[in-house]
């Protein structure tokens, strides 16, 4: 199956006829303190087998396909192939430590970048100066790209750095589980009255 390597030449193809310059950052090893987020991945992937094998026995076309999408699984294999192919188009990659969010936040906060372009909100708790999202939306799609500026986010809540941080902590993360009854609007209620995530 070649369809990654397909879309990903597309992809950067457009990129760099838009005059777009990317610059590819992968995974590395997952910290320890996402193993729980990584636990309840796995236990969405089992149930979605088991929805998809019942759509299947129910002939089910729309869950079939919906419950297929669930399953694809990026393997190490998928990210050489795209790593190779970048490399002889010329294409800068980079293979993070650790977390490729972190990575894109630290290039952009270098200047290396202008943004890190990303579906994970996770990126702004890194400080990264602009997040763009819908990078990778089809062409066919047309949608709009969303940037979204981090010291904006921050004057626009009244909020430093670090009650960012615990704000978003409190919204839910890969490390922890979110606070049973508090949403978006009471965490920054508990943040602008106690300051932070030890006093409340």
């Amino acid at each position: 199956v070649t369809s990654h390597i397909q879309g990903l030449f597309n992809r950067t193809i457009r990129f760099m006829t838009a005059g777009v310059q990317p610059v590819y950052v992968f995974d590395g090893k997952p910290p320890k303190l996402k193993g729980g987020e990584l636990a309840k991945r796995t236990k969405m992937r089992t149930e979605a087998q088991e929805n998809l094998k019942k759509a299947e026995a129910a002939d089910d076309a729309e869950n079939v396909d919906k419950f297929s999408k669930r399953l694809v699984k990026i393997t190490r294999q998928h990210n050489e192939d795209a790593k190779k192919l970048l490399r002889l188009m010329g294409v800068p990659v980079v293979e993070a430590p650790c977390e490729a969010e972190a990575q894109c936040a630290e290039l952009a906060k270098g200047g290396t970048v202008y943004a890190a372009a990303t579906e994970d909100m996770d990126t702004l708790t890194f400080a990264t100066p602009h997040l763009v999202r819908k990078m990778n939306v089809a062409a066919s799609r047309k949608e709009p790209l969303v940037q979204i500026d981090y010291d904006k986010i921050l004057a626009g809540l009244e909020l430093t750095k670090e009650e960012f941080v615990d704000l978003c902590i409190l919204c839910g993360c890969d490390y922890c589980d979110r606070p049973a009854g508090i949403g978006p609007k009471t965490a920054l209620k508990l943040i602008r009255k106690h300051g932070n995530l030890e006093t409340i």
